[in-house]
């Protein structure tokens, strides 16, 4: 009898480890790009320490699943994809390359959440044409900062946003098919 079961048990885990197999790999980015129903074009995440993201990566466009369950919530667009004060750069996608730009910053609040009243409810970026501001909230660094792009002001105020971190799972026989999209960004997986 304990055979019996044992034998079973064995059966049953190398079915659900042959079923587990899966030819394909995950990448994360940048929401750049996005047509509702045909494709999301994000900067891709070089970092390899984790809640230290580098969107420095290639450009990458992937066909959206065709099952509505396999996509999840739309992505907030732009072309903001790093801030840093000590290198004096933001680093943004212009719609065609990533350009990293030098910029004079003129304020710099560090070790503010998202909750901060100088950050909650407040919509970014503030870009300010008079004084050729553009003022961000940075959340991977946690500081609002205030910075002159010198002529890049006249760029898009879209420019001056960071998009959604996106992630996307396909299949190696066909990496430009996604088969589940998640928007990290606006997913919270701690919610029941």
């Amino acid at each position: 009898m304990k055979i019996r079961i044992l034998t079973t048990a064995l059966l049953a885990l190398s079915l659900a480890l042959t079923a587990c197999t899966y030819d394909g790999g995950v990448e994360q980015g940048r929401a750049v790009a996005f047509t509702t129903g045909q494709s999301l074009t994000m900067v891709l995440d070089t970092g390899k320490e984790r809640g230290k993201p580098m969107y420095n990566g290639k450009v990458a466009t992937y066909k959206v699943p065709s099952a509505a369950n396999d996509m999840g919530t739309e992505p907030v667009l732009g072309g903001l994809l790093a801030v840093n004060p000590d290198k004096k750069t933001v680093t943004v996608y212009d719609g065609a390359a990533i350009k990293e730009l030098p910029v004079e910053f003129t304020d710099v609040q560090k070790d503010i959440g998202a909750r901060h009243p100088l950050v909650a409810g407040k919509s970014f970026p503030m870009v300010d044409k008079e004084k050729q501001t553009v003022t961000v909230y940075a959340p991977t660094i946690r500081s609002l900062v205030t910075f002159k792009p010198g002529a890049a002001i006249s760029m898009k105020d879209s420019t001056w946003k960071f998009g959604d971190e996106m992630r996307v799972a396909y299949r190696n026989a066909d990496k430009g098919q996604a088969i589940r999209i998640m928007n990290v960004s606006q997913t919270n997986i701690f919610r029941r």
